[in-house]
C-alpha cells in the first residue's frame, strides 16, 4: 500500500464528514476558503494570505500540526514526506455551537452583535465532530505510516496569534450586506439532499447512506429550543422527501402508504438523537429495497395496473379473465402485454408471487399448510402443494421442516420492514 493509497482514504474518511482536505504548496496567494471564507467574506481581512503564510513557514517536516483558532475551528496540517506539499484538514468543531456559546465567542472577540446571524449560519457549515480523541488518532495511524512509527511529532499550537488584527479592528467590523455563505451553505445542504434522493430513486443502498453520512455532517439550522423534536422533525420530513422519491421511481402509493406511515409512528417513540441518526439510515435503506422491489416504472400503464393489484391482494380472483374485465380491457390483448414486458405469462407470474407469499409464512409462522395456501388465494392445498414443488423444487412440509432462519433472512432482505 502507497503513501497516496494511505492519504486518499484518510481523505475519504474525513470528506465523507464533510471535513475538508486540500493538498498545497507554501507561499500560497488564496486562502480566502481554508476557513470558508469566515475572515475574508465576514470580517473582510485583506492580507490573510500574509498572516498564515507566516504562520505556516516555521512548519517542519515530520510534524504533525494541531491548532485551534480563536472560533474554536479546529485545523490540521502536515508535510508530505520529502515533499514541499502542505496538507490542511478543517475546519472542524469538537463542541457543538449552541447560540450561548456564540455569544461567548463574540464577547471574547468583541465582535460586532450585527455578526452574530453571519456567524450563525457559518458555523452550520463548519463539520460537527463528537470525538476529539478519535479524530486526532486518526492523524496518529497516519504518521506511522507515512514517517515510520515514532518518528514524528505531534504538536497542538494555539493560532490566536492569526487573529489579532481582528481583536484591534473587532468593533469596526460589519456583517456583510448580502448573506452570501448563508447562500452557499443553504445549497450545498440542497444539493447534497438532491444526491441522496437520486441514489435513493436507483435503490443504491450503499451510496445513499454513504450520502446520507455526508449530509447529516452539515449542521442544520435549529428551529426549537428541544433538540430531540427538531431532529424529529427532520427526520420526518426527510420520510416525506423519500416518499415522494418512491412515487416518482414508479412505486404505487398503496405500498408507499403503508411503509411511510409506520415511519411516521416509530418516529414519535424516538427517544434520542442517536435513534433519530439510526432511523435515518433505516428508512433510507427501507426505500431503497421498496423502490427495487416495486419500481414499475419501466412498465406501460396497464402492466402497473395489473401488479398493483396482484400484490395488493393474493388472495382475490386473479384470473385473466378477471383482471381484463376489471380493467375494462380485451383479455387477449392484455395476456400479450404482459408476456412482452414480464417475460412470462400472466398465470405464472401469479402463481410466482402466491408461493414467494407461501415460503414466507412457512418460515416465519406455524400456520398448518392449509391455512397457508388459502392466505396466497390457493384453497385447494393438494394443487398448492404440486404447485409448491413445481417451483420450489419440494414440498411445503418438507420445506418447513429442512429451512432454517438464514433462508427467512434471505427470503426477506430485500423487503424494507412493515411492507408485508
Amino acid at each position: 500500500m502507497t503513501e497516496n493509497t494511505v492519504l486518499d482514504f484518510v481523505q475519504q474518511l474525513l470528506e465523507t464528514s464533510h471535513i475538508p482536505v486540500r493538498r498545497i504548496t507554501p507561499p500560497v496567494k488564496e486562502w480566502n476558503q481554508l476557513d470558508f471564507g469566515l475572515r475574508s467574506d465576514i470580517l473582510h481581512i485583506e492580507d490573510l494570505h500574509l498572516q498564515l503564510n507566516r504562520w505556516t513557514q516555521d512548519f517542519l517536516p515530520n510534524h504533525i500540526y494541531h491548532s485551534t483558532d480563536e472560533f474554536q475551528c479546529n485545523y490540521t496540517a502536515f508535510f508530505l514526506p520529502d515533499s514541499n506539499d502542505l496538507v490542511t484538514c478543517g475546519p472542524v468543531i469538537f463542541e457543538k455551537m449552541t447560540c450561548q456559546r456564540l455569544k461567548e465567542i463574540m464577547d471574547k472577540l468583541n465582535l460586532s452583535p450585527e455578526l452574530s446571524k453571519s456567524l450563525e449560519n457559518y458555523y452550520l457549515r463548519v463539520a460537527f465532530c463528537p470525538l476529539q480523541s478519535s479524530y486526532e488518532s486518526l492523524f496518529i495511524v497516519l504518521a506511522n505510516f507515512l514517517y515510520g512509527e515514532n518518528n514524528y511529532t505531534v504538536n497542538h499550537i494555539d493560532s490566536g496569534e492569526l487573529d489579532e488584527w481582528y481583536h484591534k479592528h473587532a468593533k469596526t467590523l460589519l456583517a456583510p450586506e448580502k448573506p452570501f455563505l448563508s447562500i452557499q451553505m443553504i445549497e450545498e445542504r440542497y444539493d447534497m439532499e438532491q444526491a441522496v434522493l437520486a441514489a435513493v430513486s436507483n435503490g443504491n443502498e450503499t451510496k445513499a447512506e454513504e450520502l446520507l453520512l455526508q449530509w447529516a455532517s452539515l449542521q442544520m439550522p435549529p428551529r426549537m429550543v428541544n433538540e430531540l423534536r427538531d431532529h424529529k422533525d427532520y427526520t420526518i420530513t426527510l420520510n416525506t422527501l423519500l416518499r415522494k422519491t418512491a412515487e416518482q421511481s414508479g412505486v404505487h402509493p398503496i405500498h408507499i402508504d403503508c411503509y411511510s406511515n409506520r415511519n411516521v409512528q416509530k418516529i414519535e417513540q424516538l427517544t434520542s438523537l442517536e435513534q433519530c441518526r439510526n432511523f435515518q439510515k433505516k428508512i433510507v435503506r427501507g426505500y431503497c429495497r421498496l423502490i427495487r422491489e416495486h419500481t414499475l416504472k419501466n412498465f406501460s400503464l396497464l402492466t402497473q395496473k395489473v401488479i398493483t393489484y396482484i400484490s395488493t391482494d393474493l388472495r382475490a380472483d386473479l384470473s385473466l379473465k378477471s383482471l381484463s374485465e376489471r380493467l375494462s380491457v380485451n383479455a387477449s390483448y392484455l395476456s400479450t402485454l404482459f408476456k412482452k414486458e414480464m417475460g412470462m405469462p400472466l398465470t405464472d407470474y401469479v402463481n410466482r408471487q402466491r408461493i414467494e407469499l407461501s415460503q414466507r409464512l412457512l418460515l416465519s409462522t406455524d400456520m398448518p399448510i392449509k391455512s397457508v395456501a388459502l392466505q396466497c388465494g390457493i384453497p385447494d392445498v393438494y394443487y398448492f402443494s404440486r404447485l409448491f414443488k413445481r417451483i420450489v423444487g419440494t414440498t411445503p412440509k418438507v420445506y418447513r421442516e429442512t429451512s432454517t432462519f438464514q433462508n427467512f433472512q434471505a427470503l426477506n432482505k430485500t423487503r424494507p420492514s412493515g411492507t408485508d
